[in-house]
């Protein structure tokens, strides 16, 4: 289904130039707020952090002789406006990089524009996919990976946080924590197969896998 650039959902601005004549807009959207806070920005693992250092604070003080948990809980809670500083500003961060961040999907390539302080736009010609991955994040969520050609090799910097983690050497272009993952899947999925060669869309099981493992895509 082609989405047109007056539609509900369609970020004009998303891309350096307007289509050329015969490309179409097929689909446009912006990473998840929570996806990112949890993906990206780690708030969870933060919070188990900082609960952490909150208990052992607690019992700590409430063991030494005289004490008691009221003590020990007066004690910890020096920690637990860090704590709330800590979580909001991350939160701040996934929101801001998920408001600025929208990835388009066209007939003929893919783009990624983010950046807070000044948006950039990567785009990336079919020609240069060799393979794509789903990454599940529960129900809804998904992470969509793009394997480049071994002589492409954009800044992962750059491209951060919209890129597969832990992957420096060979960076991996990421459409990250978008919503309806799977229905977005398909529709790169289709898009690709139409190019040539058209790589094979893979998938995984959960967010848990460190590495995607080959599994196509099917209704």
């Amino acid at each position: 289904m082609q989405l047109s650039e007056h539609d509900e959902g369609a970020h004009p601005g998303a891309l350096p130039a307007a289509l050329p004549e015969g490309e179409q807009l097929l689909w446009q959207g912006r990473p998840s707020v929570w996806g990112l806070a949890r993906q990206n920005f780690h708030v969870l693992g933060v919070a188990a952090y900082f609960l952490a250092l909150l208990l052992w604070r607690t019992l700590s003080v409430a063991a030494e002789p005289g004490n008691g948990l009221s003590e020990g809980f007066s004690a910890a809670s020096v920690l637990v406006m860090p704590f709330l500083a800590a979580e909001a500003v991350l939160l701040l961060l996934a929101l801001g990089y998920a408001r600025s961040t929208i990835y388009t999907l066209t007939s003929a390539r893919l783009a990624i524009r983010s950046g807070l302080a000044v948006p950039v736009t990567t785009t990336i010609a079919f020609e240069l996919v060799e393979g794509a991955a789903l990454k599940r994040h529960g129900k809804d969520l998904g992470d969509l990976c793009f394997t480049l050609r071994e002589s492409e090799r954009p800044s992962w910097a750059m491209l951060w946080p919209s890129v597969r983690p832990w992957r420096w050497r060979h960076p991996e272009p990421s459409f990250r924590c978008v919503p309806q993952g799977e229905a977005v899947a398909f529709k790169v999925k289709a898009a690709l197969e139409k190019s040539a060669p058209a790589p094979s869309l893979v998938s995984t099981e959960t967010a848990r896998t460190s590495d995607a493992s080959p599994l196509t895509v099917s209704p």
